[in-house]
């Protein structure tokens, strides 16, 4: 005898409810394990514009490529342009976070009341001159004399018989404010007009790299074996001495935010400021602020 059509009816609702019940099931076992997007994911995906001084780049830079690895989705946008320019964008909202080398000047703070900065790593900007240059230590008043175009022959201050080649960073940069304001405000001169002027740390190094008779300063963090750091009044640039202020010339790196960070900003500062991000910070060879 067949089997009453009636119960082949029921038991197909059965089977189709079984499956429903089943997806609903799964599915929700998967949010809850995080295989499908959730909402940590979302919260964690950045989107930011970061620009300004060449010193804070490498930081900023692997920062970023670090955490976007660890956060897929998110896009950090990383520039230079120096630090006069990493005020006014995040001033006038061209960049969600500004990088400057240096304390901002009396008239930014007042032209820009809103900027907050966060002190994320500290560096010293060392005197460099030519690996083969036998001069490996000057005191502040030669480097005073250099600079300002007093001194003119490396026979002056121990070197051979050769023209000293003045190497100086541009206007508006926050390692040329760090070293004028340790070298040239405290006896109320500029740098002399014959100097050849370069618009990144990069190029000073390139430049005392290719010349015997140069002379230049820059952030610690670009020294390498192209060029070579000079004692000031007979203490090394290195970070010992920085951080224990022994050596004359250094400096707070900052980043600077149009008032207080939204969220995007904050867990971007949160991450450079966290004990992973303080790693990077002395992988580039700058020096944490904080252990």
């Amino acid at each position: 005898m067949e089997k009453p059509h009636i119960t082949h009816s029921f038991s197909s609702r059965t089977v189709v409810t079984t499956l429903i019940l089943t997806v609903v099931v799964v599915t929700a076992s998967l949010l809850g394990s995080g295989c499908i997007g959730s909402d940590d994911d979302a919260s964690s995906s950045l989107q930011l514009q970061i620009a300004g001084s060449t010193t804070v780049l490498p930081i900023a830079e692997e920062c970023a490529r670090v955490y976007m690895e660890a956060h897929p989705g998110s896009q950090i946008y990383v520039s230079g342009g120096g630090s006069s320019h990493g005020v006014k964008s995040v001033a006038d909202g061209t960049v969600d976070i500004g990088d400057a080398s240096r304390d901002m000047k009396d008239s930014e703070r007042a032209s820009y009341p809103n900027l907050v900065t966060h002190g994320i790593a500290k560096d010293g900007v060392a005197i460099v001159v030519h690996p083969s240059n036998h001069v490996g230590d000057l005191t502040m008043e030669q480097l005073q004399g250099i600079y300002t175009g007093e001194i003119t022959n490396w026979l002056d201050v121990g070197g051979e018989d050769a023209g000293i080649m003045v190497v100086s960073r541009e206007e508006g940069s926050g390692t040329r404010d760090c070293f004028e304001a340790s070298v040239l405000k405290p006896i109320k001169t500029e740098v002399t007009d014959y100097a050849i002027i370069q618009d990144s740390n990069g190029k000073v190094r390139t430049t005392i790299a290719g010349n015997e008779h140069g002379i230049g300063f820059l952030s610690l963090g670009y020294v390498d074996s192209d060029i070579k750091a000079v004692r000031l009044d007979g203490t090394d640039p290195t970070v010992e001495n920085i951080r224990s202020g022994e050596y004359a010339i250094s400096r707070t790196l900052l980043m600077i935010t149009d008032g207080e960070p939204d969220a995007d900003e904050q867990a971007f500062l949160d991450f450079v400021l966290s004990s992973e991000g303080q790693g990077i910070v002395s992988e580039v060879h700058f020096i944490p602020v904080s252990e």
